[in-house]
């Protein structure tokens, strides 16, 4: 009787046993995801086409017990072209491919990476799905944009920086209840673009983050741009029909089709209600004023004051010039 029971518990300690190594070999399959992602930083460039190019930078360790052939990360976007990718240096094999709304792009190192080796991961991509325009403002001196943009990683991933640089000369939504979604860690300005940055210690798989930007961008920029490429197309076409033709036709073009390669194309009653206080105060001080005084006088900041005076600046309606430790700016006569 005893050694019926004993032969029974050896049975089913072996079955337990091959049970649990079945399981350990299906976590260790190839597809599982035996890696860790560390110091990643993620950073979306915004054109004024809606185009948004994104590098990633990050640490990749191989926390399984084989060597890593490849992985995977997922991307929340419904469409993307990768650029580039390489680890410590050198470029690594690339697919992607589409799932629902979001896209997987597998890497493949030249090499295996070993067990328990770490290697820098740098992924460049463009994508024409994660800005989108919604239209004119209430005045139509401005167009309206946001962006969103969801990280849903397939792995862990510890000290996560998410930045996001807006097009030239953009400006936050003021008028929207929440511009920056979450509050941006911090931000900061080149001179032509703003930088909004948010930080993250630890993000699991399945879980999500959110980010979202509603900005302006001047019209008279995008207009402009538009006039110019019409422009362009026309200069083709004068040209083919051959040089002393184009020649005779270019000397009797009105004088306000040559206007359309100036800066005095530009609209003066497409100024934004920023732009007009800024002016109107200049206006106000005589003609010129300190930098300082219009981000004091009108409650902006330093960075939207940079910002809205460099897009006045290239639109030819202001002059900065240097005095001392500080910007005088100067209003231009019509």
């Amino acid at each position: 009787m005893h050694r019926t029971t004993a032969r029974v518990i050896l049975i089913v300690s072996i079955v337990v046993l091959s049970l649990s190594a079945l399981n350990n070999q299906t976590t260790a399959a190839p597809g599982a995801q035996d890696i860790l992602m560390t110091n990643m930083h993620v950073h979306a460039k915004l054109g004024t086409d809606c185009a948004t190019q994104i590098l990633i930078e990050t640490t990749v360790t191989n926390i399984g017990l084989s060597d890593l052939n490849s992985f995977e990360m997922r991307v929340d976007v419904r469409g993307l072209q990768v650029m580039s990718a390489r680890l410590n240096g050198s470029m690594a094999d690339t697919s992607a491919s589409s799932v629902n709304n979001y896209m997987i792009v597998t890497i493949q190192p030249a090499i295996p990476i070993p067990s328990g080796a770490l290697m820098v991961l740098n992924l460049n991509f463009t994508t024409q799905c994660l800005q989108e325009q919604i239209g004119l403002n209430s005045d139509g001196s401005m167009y309206i944009n946001h962006l969103i943009y969801y990280i849903r990683p397939l792995n862990e991933i510890h000290n996560l920086t998410f930045s996001a640089a807006l097009p030239p000369h953009a400006i936050l939504h003021s008028e929207a209840a929440a511009p920056l979604f979450p509050s941006a860690t911090s931000n900061y300005t080149d001179g032509t673009r703003t930088v909004y940055v948010w930080e993250t210690d630890i993000l699991l798989p399945g879980q999500e983050i959110v980010h979202i930007i509603k900005y302006l961008i001047p019209a008279v920029l995008l207009d402009t741009a538009a006039a110019t490429t019409d422009n362009s197309l026309a200069i083709g076409i004068i040209a083919a029909i051959g040089a002393a033709g184009a020649i005779l036709i270019i000397e009797r073009i009105p004088a306000w089709m040559k206007r359309l390669r100036t800066k005095e194309f530009i609209v003066s009653g497409k100024i934004s209600a920023q732009e007009q206080e800024i002016l109107d105060l200049l206006s106000k001080r005589g003609g010129s004023c300190s930098q300082r005084e219009i981000y004091e006088n009108l409650d902006m900041s330093q960075a939207m004051a940079s910002m809205m005076l460099t897009s006045l600046e290239e639109r030819g309606l202001i002059k900065r010039l240097r005095s001392g430790r500080e910007n005088i700016v100067h209003i231009m006569e019509d």
